[in-house]
């Protein structure tokens, strides 16, 4: 079950298929076996019969499934990054250079050569998780982050692998493709290694994310200084290689991180199907159920001869898609076959296909056709029921996607204060939304550049780069007096 995690958004929907399947096949095979005078007289082949059964159920479950393979179509990931920021990082067996000198110089190596889609967010590990940035595409803020960073200075003394994992997994969103990259030597001394790799197992499973690592440091011993005491560290890379391989993710290199990153972006690598970047195809399932249909009905005998005549005109001639839009099709099924169109730049087959209904989610879609044909005035008539002041609680998911289609179409019309208005309400009502954040940040950019601006202070960049340094020093807890952090 874990491996078809990996390639089916819900396998037990393939599981029951099969398991219909099979009682079909046996069904047929016993009718088979024991042909009575009524099946002989209609010409019915039950093997037949129980085979085009078993290929129809194993399909049905197929589709529902929804087997994902092929490149993603926007190419998206978030990273977390867990960076261990305990003293035992101090000992200095990485070629000349400590165990945290390397480690941040990977970080600063991913960062600054981050490919377009992927956002970092940094976590320090000690006897606890300090949070240091939220995911974002800003390298020279990361840099600056790190270098405020003193291994041993911030946080609980010791070091807690798996209660770090455990707090980091629980902030992470249920939904979208993301990993946890972790960096450290693989020392834990909060608890025992056995509780820890088991917390850090629960908690990713739970959050169906994977864990990719990075072990520093050597088998070894090594002495540091505690002050005026002298430490012995060793690394222990087969932790995280446990606790990475039970997570579905590897050990890796640090010169590999950079393209086990972009193999995972661009769903060269599988992940669970919750984060999977890969295209769903419901559509395998439903051609594979036409199959068993159609060897069905030609098994079916004398009852369903003139069934195959209808089935055989309407494969041959198929309907003019002119004349298949005013079908009295439902709106749900509109609206996929619509979607499909605009995932295929087919705007006229999108038109055509859009359906009329008042649903939320209808209105998103026919507000998106809207913004995609320039007409932005119709998508703000469309989206009006979505956007009044008033919303039920707990607030519906449509809300916030109705809101920021809104604020693009006012935007479109050269209205960017009351693009602002949408985006601030949007925050209000989902407080942390990226992408409304993410937008409102554009905007007030925006807004500021049109305004004329006295010029900046005479002040070289290595200044500023120390303020944000030391700013994020004096933010960042400090480990207590006297606490000694292996």
């Amino acid at each position: 079950m874990a491996l078809l995690r990996l390639y089916f958004s819900c396998p037990p929907m393939l599981a029951l298929g099969a398991v219909l399947g099979v009682i079909a096949l046996a069904l047929g095979i016993w009718s088979w076996r024991r042909p009575g005078v009524g099946v002989r007289a209609v010409g019915q082949r039950p093997l037949l019969l129980g085979l085009g059964a078993f290929v129809m159920l194993l399909g049905l479950g197929v589709g529902l499934a929804e087997p994902r393979w092929g490149r993603a179509d926007v190419p998206r990931l978030t990273v977390h990054i867990l960076l261990d920021a305990s003293r035992s990082m101090l000992a200095a067996d990485e070629n000349g250079k400590t165990r945290w000198e390397a480690a941040v110089a990977t970080v600063k190596g991913l960062a600054s050569c981050a490919a377009p889609g992927v956002e970092y967010g940094v976590d320090l590990m000690t006897g606890d998780n300090v949070p240091l940035l939220p995911p974002g595409c800003d390298a020279l803020l990361i840099v600056d982050a790190l270098d405020a960073v003193e291994p041993g200075e911030i946080g609980s003394p010791g070091t807690g692998i798996g209660y770090s994992i455990a707090r980091l997994a629980s902030r992470i969103s249920p939904k979208g493709p993301a990993i946890v990259l972790l960096l450290s030597d693989g020392e834990e001394s909060r608890e025992p290694i056995a509780d820890s790799i088991e917390r850090a197992n629960a908690a990713l499973r739970g959050a169906h994310i994977p864990l990719y690592a990075i072990a520093f440091g050597g088998t070894q011993k090594q002495a540091i200084l505690v002050g005026a005491d002298a430490l012995e560290t060793t690394a222990h890379p087969e932790l995280l290689e446990s606790i990475a391989r039970s997570s579905g993710g590897a050990l890796i290199c640090a010169v590999d991180a950079p393209s086990t990153i972009s193999d995972i972006l661009e769903a060269r690598r599988s992940m669970p199907a919750t984060r999977a970047t890969a295209v769903a195809r419901p559509e395998w399932g439903a051609w594979l159920a036409l199959a068993g249909l159609a060897l069905w009905l030609c098994a079916a005998g004398r009852p369903m001869r003139n069934w195959r005549l209808v089935f055989g005109f309407a494969l041959l001639f198929h309907v003019n898609p002119a004349q298949a839009a005013g079908l009295p099709l439902p709106s749900s099924v509109k609206a996929w076959l619509a979607e499909r169109a605009l995932l295929r730049d087919d705007l006229p087959a999108v038109k055509r296909w859009c359906p009329n209904g008042g649903e939320p989610n209808h209105r998103l879609l026919v507000a998106c056709v809207d913004l995609r044909t320039k007409d932005p005035a119709a998508a703000l008539r469309t989206l009006e029921p979505l956007i009044g002041q008033g919303a039920p609680r707990p607030a519906p998911r449509w809300r916030v996607s109705a809101l920021l289609l809104a604020a693009r179409a006012e935007l479109d019309l050269g209205q960017p204060e009351k693009a602002r208005a949408l985006l601030e309400r949007a925050l209000l009502e989902f407080p942390g939304n990226r992408e409304a954040a993410h937008n409102l940040q554009s905007i007030v950019r925006d807004i500021e550049n049109e305004q004329p601006k006295p010029p900046p202070p005479n002040r070289p960049r290595q200044s500023a780069a120390q303020d944000e340094t030391t700013g994020f020093r004096n933010r960042l807890p400090k480990n207590p007096e006297g606490g000694k952090d292996i």
